[in-house]
């Protein structure tokens, strides 16, 4: 490992506070360590900022997404213990008949997200009801209540409204499409095949072997816990107000409900980075370490100089590193966990606000380490001279079934391609980064939109934000 700049940590430090004081979120925690040291363990701001309590090393945040890799090892379990293959075809265990008569889903393609499902309105459905009498996200809670939505709180009636309703993507394999929905099946197979829910399952057979004692999916035992964040949320005119209801998918919970902390998740990816090292016959989770190293093994293209394993991103080249890990975002959390594994550093981010860049945050600390300049980017896009006719052919509407999963590419006043994000729209500049890459430019990261394009070259869609957007009209 090279010799870290002496003032890394300052560097560093000056890089967090100067986020912080921009975007205005009330609390941060940081680490980065190895194997065996503990680099740094840093609270910024406040867990709970109108109390003035501070964010320490056992504060529990929501960690959205990175549940995705607790639930792909509670499968990986499963495979160890001979009670599931990765070849099953999901309707083994799940009443599906999406795919009758073709090429079926199996288990791998939902860990991989690549089984052809495109990202449906349903998670926002189940979580709409856990939002209503929150003084910032209430109101629009209200609203989608008010339009009555079907019940999908259930395995079983969120595959039958699957089976109903999704148009696939393409054939298992094919499409690479973020779905939050094939996780939140994903942990309902592990609780049939187990036979005990599936919470108990991923504390008892992976968090608590780990050390984990904090780390829980129990929403009431958060809440009782005196070192807990309390949930932020921008309103209308941007400004940053308490928001304390957390968001619930009842018992969909595989794809992003697990709450835990800097102290436990440090234990966690250091397990991840050396799977090897943890004595299963002592009550470390008792998982081949092989299928544990495979979860970072490219499955698919996830974006450029990306792949996604089982619940795990990889990008290949950071400066000469590669960055594997996995991020998180849902209303009051952004988060990230990740290593690299040439350097054997690791590291989390957690915060109690949303669209906050944490990957960014972890991949500065990386920066800071290594000598690297301390904002340099995971993802630094190129710049490519787009025609007349190509520019023309972006132009136009997007959009995936999640409500949030918009995207507008339309010429500015002067010209200049821009892009309207979300709903409602954010506006932000967009650059052709390659024949078929626009870069979006956001304040404090940019993201790439992939053209998606059909057998015939006829543009289909991006991918954008992991997931395929459709072209409307």
């Amino acid at each position: 490992m090279p010799r870290p700049p002496t003032s890394w940590r300052e560097t560093y430090e000056r890089h967090l506070l100067a986020l912080q004081a921009r975007t205005g979120v009330p609390g941060i925690g940081v680490t980065l360590f190895t194997a065996d040291d503990l680099l740094l363990s840093r609270g910024l701001g406040f867990r709970d900022r109108e109390a003035g309590l501070p964010v320490t090393d056992d504060t529990l945040f929501g960690v959205a997404s990175i549940t995705k890799s607790f639930t792909a090892l509670a499968v990986l379990e499963l495979v160890t213990d001979g009670r599931l293959s990765l070849d099953d075809p999901v309707s083994k265990h799940l009443p599906f008949t999406l795919w009758d008569g073709g090429e079926p889903a199996r288990i791998r393609h939902f860990l991989s997200h690549t089984s052809g499902l495109p990202a449906l309105p349903t998670m926002d459905w189940v979580r709409a009801p856990s939002q209503l009498g929150d003084p910032v996200t209430g109101r629009q809670a209200e609203k989608r209540v008010a339009n009555p939505v079907p019940d999908v709180r259930t395995a079983e009636r969120l595959v039958a409204w699957i089976d109903a309703n999704a148009v696939l993507l393409g054939e298992p394999g094919e499409v690479f499409s973020y779905s939050n929905d094939a996780f939140c099946l994903l942990g309902a197979i592990v609780e049939r095949v187990a036979g005990r829910p599936f919470d108990d399952f991923v504390e008892e057979r992976i968090a608590r072997p780990l050390g984990m004692a904090r780390t829980t999916f129990d929403l009431e035992r958060v809440l009782a816990d005196p070192d807990h964040s309390t949930l932020y949320e921008r309103d209308e005119s941007g400004t940053v107000l308490p928001s304390p209801r957390w968001e619930t998918t009842a018992r969909l919970l595989g794809g992003g409900m697990l709450k835990s902390t800097l102290g436990d998740l440090r234990r966690y990816v250091r397990y991840l980075m050396a799977p090897a090292s943890v004595d299963r016959t002592s009550g470390g989770p008792d998982i081949d370490p092989e299928l544990v190293r495979a979860m970072s093994a490219a499955r698919t293209w996830s974006g450029p100089g990306r792949t996604y394993g089982f619940g795990l991103i990889t990008q290949s080249d950071h400066h000469g590193m590669t960055l594997v890990g996995h991020g998180g975002s849902l209303k009051g959390v952004s988060s990230q966990i990740g290593w690299v594994p040439e350097l054997g550093i690791g590291g989390v981010v957690l915060s109690n606000l949303v669209d906050i860049p944490a990957e960014g945050l972890w991949v500065s600390g990386v920066n800071a380490r290594t000598g690297v300049p301390v904002d340099a980017r995971s993802y630094a896009p190129g710049s490519y001279a787009a025609g007349a006719a190509e520019v023309a052919e972006v132009l136009g509407r997007y959009a995936s079934g999640e409500p949030y999963g918009r995207l507008r590419l339309y010429l500015g006043e002067g010209g200049d391609l821009r892009a309207g994000v979300g709903d409602p729209e954010t506006d932000v500049a967009a650059r052709f980064a390659a024949a078929d890459e626009i870069a979006l430019t956001f304040p404090e990261h940019e993201a790439p939109a992939t053209l998606l394009r059909g057998d015939d070259g006829e543009l289909r869609g991006v991918t954008y934000g992991l997931r395929v957007l459709l072209r409307e009209g």
